[in-house]
């Protein structure tokens, strides 16, 4: 996190150890109460906390959770309100679901993660399609861009415009946003960075580049020309061997397979386009 400047090093460190040492008194509580809403990064969080809450073996009824489709951050306290008496019981099943969906997360195989966005999870109605985001940050078949950079550099492609303005295009095409502004510009220095930059500033503005615009029509493949070095759970993308995403399919392939683009587009979710079949 500090190689990425989300903050200095030791101060990110005793943060995680305040947070775990606040988990650990658990057992300190009548009742813990885990708010969390229905987007990949909380439903992440939410399997971390419900895993580590497994471990303190604590009394039946103990541990609760609010889910919701609706971000916590914008609602009044009227509306958070009444969620409360909502609130489900942690059962040993859901606890063994969270168990079960962060050791195929924290797995060193994609195919771990592609087994939990295949199915539901007993108790938390959101994690299915959170997994199967997760699934679509993994490099493309088509273009070697994760769905996140997609949408940032499609967002540039509809016209020069500042980072603030790209952000709400890209996450405009999101089912449920999940990435924060700051994470948002970092993703734009890496398809900013070097030789094999897909983006370039432009009067203070951001347009795609010869590349990037060669990416957008389906003749270049980003990893062909950028090296990967990036970490999804338990997998590290570093590679020339590293798993790719086939959205059309829903898994993943293997390197090298079926890298072909045959002619004629079709536009999709990601705000991109996709071969025809």
């Amino acid at each position: 996190m500090a190689e990425r400047g989300y903050g200095n090093p030791i101060k990110l460190i005793h943060d995680f150890q305040r947070r775990d040492a606040l988990v650990r008194r658990a057992d300190d509580f009548d009742e813990v109460v885990l708010w969390f809403e229905h987007d990949l990064y909380d439903q992440l969080q939410l399997l971390q906390a419900l895993t580590a809450l497994d471990e303190l073996d604590l009394e039946p009824g103990r541990v609760s959770v609010v889910q919701t489709d609706h971000y916590l951050a914008g609602m009044t306290v009227d509306e958070i309100f009444p969620l409360l008496p909502r609130r489900r019981n942690a059962t040993p099943a859901i606890f063994k679901s969270a168990r079960r969906t962060w050791e195929r997360f924290t797995s060193g195989s994609p195919a771990d993660l592609q087994a939990a966005a295949g199915e539901d999870a007993i108790g938390l109605p959101f994690l299915r399609a959170a997994m199967r985001r997760l699934c679509e940050e993994y490099p493309w078949v088509r273009d070697g861009l994760s769905r996140s950079q997609r949408q940032a550099l499609f967002a540039a492609a509809q016209g020069p415009a500042r980072a603030e303005e790209l952000y709400a295009r890209a996450q405009s095409r999101e089912e449920a946003y999940f990435l924060a502004e700051r994470v948002f510009e970092k993703m734009l220095e890496d398809l900013s960075a070097a030789e094999s930059a897909l983006l370039e500033e432009e009067e203070g503005t951001l347009v795609p580049t010869a590349l990037g615009r060669r990416v957008i029509a389906g003749d270049a493949d980003w990893l062909d020309e950028h090296p990967i070095d990036r970490w999804i759970g338990g997998v590290h993308l570093a590679s020339d061997s590293i798993a790719r995403w086939d959205d059309d399919a829903g898994a993943f392939v293997d390197p090298g397979t079926s890298r072909s683009r045959p002619s004629g587009t079709e536009t999709r979710k990601d705000g991109g386009e996709d071969d025809a079949r």
